[in-house]
């Protein structure tokens, strides 16, 4: 048989069950219950009560912090003290703090707006950059009749701008990031001249039309340049075909 909790009375309980019951400050019987495992006999209308009133109290106070949400705990401590404090000013003093206020707000907008400014001009200078290197090779290329597929990646890659005399130029720098310099001047390197120094280098031959840096590119009898073809190229052709090419090119026995 299941035991009751609390009893009014204990009036028909059997002496030796009614010895496990205490009176309490109500005059009413509670079971005495030892907790094992966590497990208690408790007051659970009391129980929720106060959870419920804890529950309302934590709701209220993240209503009334809400009012305090963004602001710097650290700032908010300062400003309050400087209220204390203004209590006590002239009114020179309050005049000069309102006119130190507005200064600070407006060195933080300059401030952020400075930086927008830089910002885009770093964007500006990019650009101009691209557009000043890209024309400059592209002419340079041209005059040397080479590919600018092929060779501008490398351009690009070996040039930067620079301001000198608050005009911006082109230059050639070396792996080093450094200006290249050439001539018995030693004057800084040019875009038209890096590309000139590329005609006469094997690695950037078959960029550029008809050099002749190697395979069969030789002058013809008539002093005149032959379309070059890569030496593998030539060693495909028919026998017929290749002597047809090396009288074309003014190779003789």
């Amino acid at each position: 048989m299941a035991l009751k909790a609390i009893l009014d009375n204990l009036e028909g309980v059997a002496t030796d069950v009614a010895g496990h019951y205490t009176k309490g400050d109500d005059g009413k019987f509670t079971l005495g219950v030892i907790e094992v495992g966590g497990l208690q006999l408790a007051n659970i209308v009391n129980l929720q009560s106060a959870l419920g009133k804890e529950r309302e109290n934590a709701r209220s106070a993240n209503e009334k912090l809400k009012v305090f949400e963004g602001l710097d705990p650290n700032k908010a401590r300062d400003a309050l003290r400087k209220i204390e404090d203004m209590a006590s000013w002239s009114s020179d003093d309050k005049v000069k703090e309102q006119i130190a206020a507005v200064k600070s707000q407006m060195a933080d907008a300059h401030n952020q707006e400075k930086a927008g400014y830089e910002t885009r001009l770093a964007s500006l200078v990019k650009s101009l950059e691209e557009a000043m290197i890209v024309s400059v090779a592209s002419q340079a290329l041209a005059e040397q009749k080479a590919s600018v597929k092929l060779l501008m990646p490398h351009i690009r890659q070996q040039s930067r701008l620079r301001e000198a005399d608050g005009k911006f130029v082109t230059e050639v720098i070396g792996a080093d990031g450094n200006p290249r310099l050439t001539g018995t001047d030693g004057h800084a390197m040019t875009i038209p001249e890096l590309v000139a120094e590329m005609k006469g280098q094997d690695d950037f031959a078959n960029a550029f039309d008809g050099t002749g840096a190697s395979g069969t590119g030789a002058h013809g009898s008539n002093g005149q340049r032959g379309t070059r073809i890569p030496m593998e190229e030539f060693a495909k052709l028919p026998p017929a075909q290749r002597m047809a090419r090396a009288q074309q090119m003014g190779i003789t026995k």
